[in-house]
């Protein structure tokens, strides 16, 4: 009976899509603060790519720095999946689900004046760090030829945090590393930031472009917004900010 209940539960975990370190990762140490070249960062014409895993990823964890980037930088992004859900049930419309979070998406990309957005289509929940992922972003990061890559941080996510988010930052690392082409990789949610971009002023911005993606938030708007901005809080103490999102900079070339 035992090992029934035991095999129930490890299927029941293998089968949702988040991850929980049950052995916490040590932070590296020490973690000074590190400039990423500021300056070159939010100069006119510089060329930043943005890789996720969900049509809503950039919004929730890092609109505030996009929309500050979006005034002065070319930014594409890459999605990897579609964001359709389609193994929470037998009954999802993933069909449904992958057309109206493309349309939100595409609509936030425009808000924070991306130039452009592409969708690898893999399944939502299920992504993987393989060779034919990463072989598609070196292709997008050859083609584009960003300075600066914005990703998930898949070697020090928080200690529960969605697979795919860390399968996406494992990907866009290897990617980077692979081609050698951006000067720096900028890793979102992490539990070990040495640099943060301040949002404190544009909170507000911040809250409107999440409330884009109606089809995840429209009945609890509030509740995220608070959960976002414990974030936000969080990042900023760290770095002497009220509000502000974090990075762990890793340098490319």
């Amino acid at each position: 009976m035992y090992g029934g209940l035991l095999a129930g539960l490890f299927g029941a975990y293998s089968f949702q899509p988040y991850e929980f370190d049950f052995i916490p990762r040590k932070i590296p140490n020490p973690n000074p603060p590190v400039d990423p070249d500021k300056n070159r960062l939010f100069a006119p014409g510089t060329k930043i790519l943005v890789i996720t895993a969900h049509p809503d990823d950039s919004e929730f964890y890092i609109a505030g720095s996009l929309s500050q980037l979006g005034k002065t930088a070319e930014i594409q992004q890459v999605i990897c999946t579609d964001g359709d859900k389609g193994y929470y049930g037998p009954f999802t419309d993933s069909a449904e689900n992958r057309r109206v979070r493309r349309m939100e998406a595409t609509q936030a990309h425009e808000a924070w004046h991306g130039k452009g957005i592409t969708f690898l289509g893999h399944p939502d929940g299920r992504l993987r760090a393989n060779d034919e992922l990463v072989t598609q972003l070196v292709d997008a990061i050859e083609k584009f030829k960003p300075e600066y890559v914005l990703a998930f941080d898949g070697e020090y996510p928080p200690r529960f945090s969605h697979q795919d988010h860390r399968r996406s930052g494992d990907a866009a690392l290897a990617a980077c590393k692979r081609c050698g082409v951006p000067k720096w990789c900028l890793l979102f949610s992490t539990i070990a930031p040495n640099f943060a971009i301040d949002i404190t002023d544009i909170w507000d911005q911040k809250v409107a472009l999440l409330s884009i993606h109606k089809s995840q938030w429209a009945q609890k708007m509030e509740g995220i917004s608070g959960m976002v901005g414990a974030l936000a809080e969080e990042d900023g103490t760290k770095f002497g900010l009220s509000l502000a999102e974090g990075y762990r900079c890793v340098k490319i070339r």
